[in-house]
């Protein structure tokens, strides 16, 4: 079933709520069964079969963002940079990357939801329809320009962006994700990219904003935080701030007053952790990040500086690991 077909699923759902498998397959001319064989990516997407009356619905049918508010900012504070938005796409960093390739010129990618949205190490990023943001930026790099603690700076900018928004109890757990006491709020990928002698930062972010089903990263929704401000507030303020931030480090790096910003942030400072990487693992008191935003633990062997590879990092407590 094409992506366009998933979206006309849901259009249909968000104006009827709710309409069987026969009567979608019939109005999109779709072959008896189809829905059946695609349960799990329309699920996927947020919609919800209910096997008793062979019944698709949607709980919480989505209101779509509108653009024009963060349009009119783009023109004001980055002219050059194009903006693309789409229902459904597989992944906004792909997008984001062949625009870029394309013309050359700064990408902003939005989707209402992705079929293969991702974080780091290849993991899968869930991103039902109308229940997030999920965006991507294509910026172009100068040729010396150093990324060391580039995930730093983004996430400090998305979290006090958030707090000012009114989301309370917010952190950064190092090196990319949004975090609160209960689970995970969101993520950042960035990769870098190459054209010729071009370099390019592809700068992901997925956050989740309404409830999502119980996963082994417990992700959490900022509606359940209390924060009520619209997708549209929450983009609109977001956007600026992390312009902002990524010219300032692209400038100036990882420099004291944003590593004290960070460390203000950070929900593992001071905790006892376990480090993964690269089949081993390490234990010791989280000393937080030096000043190329690496990890620091302090061992019974001495210190040691982690995060030139893969690393995945679990607080300890009683013998058992936790993600936040």
């Amino acid at each position: 079933m094409a992506p366009e077909q998933l979206i006309a699923i849901a259009e249909i759902l968000a104006v009827s709520g709710a309409a069987s498998a026969a009567a979608l397959e019939a109005r999109l001319s779709l072959p008896a069964d189809a829905l059946q064989g695609r349960r799990e990516a329309l699920q996927a997407l947020g919609l919800r079969y209910r096997a008793v009356d062979d019944h698709w619905c949607w709980p919480r049918a989505p209101r779509w963002l509108s653009l024009e508010h963060l349009k009119a900012q783009a023109r004001q504070r980055a002219p050059r940079l194009e903006i693309h938005y789409a229902r459904l796409l597989g992944s906004t960093n792909d997008v984001a990357w062949a625009q870029a390739r394309r013309s050359g010129a700064p990408q902003l990618v939005l989707a209402e939801g992705q079929t293969t949205g991702r974080g780091r190490r290849g993991r899968h990023w869930r991103s039902p329809l109308g229940s997030g943001l999920y965006l991507s930026l294509a910026w172009p790099l100068a040729p010396d320009a150093v990324l060391a603690g580039a995930s730093l700076a983004v996430g400090v900018a998305i979290v006090e962006t958030l707090q000012r928004l009114g989301a309370p109890g917010l952190a950064l757990k190092w090196p990319n994700d949004i975090v609160h006491a209960q689970g995970k709020v969101g993520g950042i990928l960035l990769e870098l990219q190459q054209q010729g002698s071009a370099r390019w930062l592809i700068l992901g972010l997925g956050l989740n904003v309404m409830p999502l089903p119980a996963a082994e990263d417990q992700a959490l929704g900022l509606r359940a935080l209390g924060l009520q401000a619209s997708r549209e507030a929450m983009l609109e303020a977001l956007f600026p701030a992390l312009l902002a931030e990524l010219r300032a480090f692209l400038q100036q790096g990882l420099v004291p007053a944003l590593q004290k910003r960070y460390r203000a942030l950070d929900a593992y400072q001071g905790a006892f952790v376990q480090a993964q990487m690269a089949g081993e693992t390490v234990e010791g008191h989280y000393q937080g990040i030096n000043e190329e935003g690496l990890l620091v633990l302090k061992t019974p062997t001495g210190s040691k500086v982690l995060g030139h590879g893969e690393v995945s990092l679990r607080r300890l407590e009683g013998g058992r690991a936790r993600y936040v």
